[in-house]
């Protein structure tokens, strides 16, 4: 039973390790004046003082921290507090959460080094990507069990394009791709936007909870938030928070992986711009629970018999592999 014990203890403790990444944080304090520079986030509770920079060159302060999976606010500060980063709600590489806006951080099963912002500015500003770009949304309304005239996409604007300024239903409409799946494509600015789907105007709309992933909320309307930094496509599922730990790189990024829906009660489809060799699916406890071969950019997973939780299904293509974190409902 020792023996027994032991082992499931290092297996846990193997897969916590897993889950956790180095994050370098760095920071061009050029213009300031002050004796220390810190990261202060919900990575530390806000401290003013837990985790100190390094200034390892000129005007360049760093720091390397162990994170575990998941999404994080932060900004860099100084003298315990004595001087913050500041942003305006939109500003690329933040989000705004009852009324505060913070640098924003996904950590998704990989090590990062994060580009060198400025003191109170995101590195994307000058990274010479300022698109306008193109960003494809689709929605999967399968689920949905009222009436559907039309979907539409209701949100933010920035300087004149974006999600129609919640306007309804004036252009914002998406189009019936079939079985159940709307899209539309947007030119959209450089910028952090909030939005939702919404059903014939105003007449249904999503809802989700302060907190939910890939979301942000003032307290009284939570909304789904999408960082456009770069032409993408996005794919959602009516009135499900989008799962932001769905994709944790391990060895190469693989083009447009993506999983819908998930959380998932039956099955999970999986799709990807290239062939996929293999796709494994393991439980918490990394117990192989299903193996495939799809030879194939799509793949159906049958959901239907397994437990209750969290399991991890680990793609390969050519390309490398990924690992995508998997709901079961």
């Amino acid at each position: 039973m020792k023996k027994t014990t032991f082992l499931i203890s290092m297996l846990i403790v193997s897969i916590v390790s897993f889950a956790q990444s180095n994050i370098t944080f760095s920071v061009d304090m050029a213009g300031q004046t002050f004796t220390q520079a810190y990261v202060s986030g919900s990575i530390n509770g806000w401290s003013g003082d837990a985790n100190p920079l390094t200034n390892t060159s000129g005007t360049i302060w760093e720091a390397t921290l162990p994170l575990n999976d998941g999404e994080y606010e932060y900004k860099f500060t100084f003298d315990n507090w004595a001087g913050q980063d500041s942003f305006s709600q939109g500003d690329i590489c933040t989000i705004t959460n009852y009324g505060n806006t913070n640098r924003r951080l996904v950590v998704a099963g990989a090590d990062m080094v994060l580009p060198t912002a400025m003191f109170g500015a995101c590195a994307e500003n000058t990274d010479g990507n300022d698109g306008p770009f193109t960003v494809t949304l689709s929605v999967d309304m399968s689920g949905y069990t009222g009436t559907i005239g039309t979907v539409f996409v209701n949100g933010e604007n920035f300087n004149s394009q974006g999600f129609g300024a919640w306007c309804g239903s004036c252009g914002n409409e998406m189009t019936d791709m079939g079985s159940g799946i709307w899209e539309k494509t947007l030119t959209l600015e450089e910028f952090a936007y909030q939005f939702k789907f919404t059903v014939d105007g105003w007449t249904d709309q999503e809802s989700f909870n302060p907190g939910d992933p890939e979301t942000s909320t003032d307290g009284t309307f939570t909304n789904r938030y999408i960082k456009v930094d770069g032409n993408k496509t996005q794919s959602y599922v009516w009135n499900a928070p989008q799962q932001t730990l769905s994709i944790a790189s391990v060895g190469s990024q693989l083009d447009n992986l993506r999983v819908y829906p998930n959380p998932a009660v039956d099955a999970w489809h999986i799709i990807t711009d290239t062939i996929m060799v293999s796709v494994e699916v393991l439980d918490i406890l990394g117990k192989n629970v299903v193996m495939v071969h799809p030879e194939s950019s799509e793949v159906e997973i049958n959901a239907s018999e397994f437990n209750d939780g969290i399991y991890l299904a680990r793609i390969t293509t050519a390309l490398g592999t990924q690992t995508m974190k998997l709901i079961k409902n």
